[in-house]
């Protein structure tokens, strides 16, 4: 279990990095529409969680220019790297299948013990809920497309390195100071 955790931790810092890459080398313009509706719809998310009390320690921290500074990064890396996703899966010609759609379904509804036929007629009743779940496996597809095409070095590292490895790979502070 403990193997399964960090395998899915170091996944995750994988996808992060190859982000990172795939963002800092790639330059284009955004179209400003589809970029002020997903920072509106990030700072709508924001502004719920402020009322609520939710607010994260870091965003709590900083002054309105700066929260909305930050989230108009966030909000133009997302946009960017969708858009680098979609170019990927037409030019490798990347697909998710019905099958493919249907288990990612099944694997959200079974996250959830005893409400998995709720969940499944919610799917059934939103189409953009089914979109949902279609693109994070689309992510994942291309993400492994592109793993599978660079050479990795295994390397092993404690577990003091693994967490501070963690650490420096999340830590959304270091580009503002």
């Amino acid at each position: 279990n403990i193997t399964t955790q960090y395998e899915q931790s170091l996944k995750q810092i994988e996808k992060k990095e190859l982000m990172d890459i795939l963002d800092e080398n790639h330059k284009f313009d955004l179209p400003e529409g589809i970029l002020d509706e997903e920072f509106q719809a990030i700072w709508h998310r924001l502004e719920h969680a402020k009322k609520d009390n939710t607010l994260d320690k870091d965003d709590a921290k900083l002054s309105s220019v700066k929260l909305k500074k930050r989230y108009e990064k966030i909000a133009s890396r997302r946009v960017k790297l969708a858009i680098l996703m979609e170019y990927i899966a037409k030019e490798q010609k990347i697909s998710v299948s019905e099958n493919e759609l249907k288990e990612g379904m099944l694997n959200y509804a079974s996250q959830y013990p005893g409400q998995e036929k709720k969940i499944l007629d919610y799917f059934k009743q939103n189409a953009t809920s089914i979109e949902s779940v279609k693109g994070a496996i689309l992510e994942k597809k291309i993400v492994d497309f592109i793993l599978s095409k660079t050479k990795q070095n295994i390397k092993k590292i404690s577990l003091k390195d693994f967490n501070k490895l963690q650490e420096d790979t999340f830590n959304f502070n270091k580009d503002e100071k």
